[in-house]
């Protein structure tokens, strides 16, 4: 139920939240809430439901359900990069913009601008589907490569407190399993290279 309402609340955040009408310092914080909600929920639970049935203890459990909601947030940054890439759908690309949905795009774009360029970030969305001026201001400021590299950092994030929990928990556990999670981690992450 608990993962029920959460993956809700963030779909919801996520729908309609507005994400160009809210103050810049707000809008990293909700993006990131939304895809914790929405997807990082989601993984959270699947990683959680595993541990559980394997019956491990509630130390575990609770680490894996943390590990699986920061490697959901670390996938909906890659899924929103691919977004603004057009990787996957090519007539899609820019949607999470064009809708105003709180996408890594946008947090990324409000948490390292300027008030002036965040503000010139939400002008050349709205001239969307014309797509020359936010083209110009995603290369100008680099977002591309600033939405990838915080991706990766949250997936490292994911993997290595994952480490130190297990490594610090004394169980038995397979490094086998870890490096073949982790190698997966980086085959989504150079995905959207």
């Amino acid at each position: 139920h608990r993962t029920l309402l959460r993956a809700h609340f963030g779909q919801a955040m996520d729908l309609g939240s507005g994400v160009d009408r809210l103050l810049q310092s707000r809008v990293p914080e909700v993006c990131l809430a939304t895809m914790e909600l929405k997807t990082g929920a989601l993984m959270g639970f699947a990683v959680l439901l595993g541990a559980a049935t394997a019956r491990a203890t509630e130390g575990v459990t609770s680490l894996l359900d943390e590990f699986g909601r920061d490697l959901g947030i670390a996938l909906q940054m890659f899924d929103d990069l691919g977004n603004v890439l057009g990787i996957r759908e090519p007539a899609k690309k820019y949607e999470d913009l064009m809708l105003r949905r709180p996408s890594w795009a946008w947090g990324c774009a409000a948490r390292t601008s300027s008030p002036q360029h965040y503000q010139q970030f939400v002008v050349a969305v709205g001239k969307l589907p014309d797509t020359r001026e936010l083209e110009d201001w995603i290369d100008k400021h680099r977002l591309i490569q600033r939405m990838r590299e915080s991706a990766r950092h949250r997936l490292e994030f994911a993997f290595d407190n994952l480490k130190v929990g297990l490594e610090s928990s004394h169980l038995q556990w397979s490094m086998r399993a870890f490096d073949e999670m982790r190698q997966l981690g980086e085959e989504i992450a150079v995905a959207y290279d």
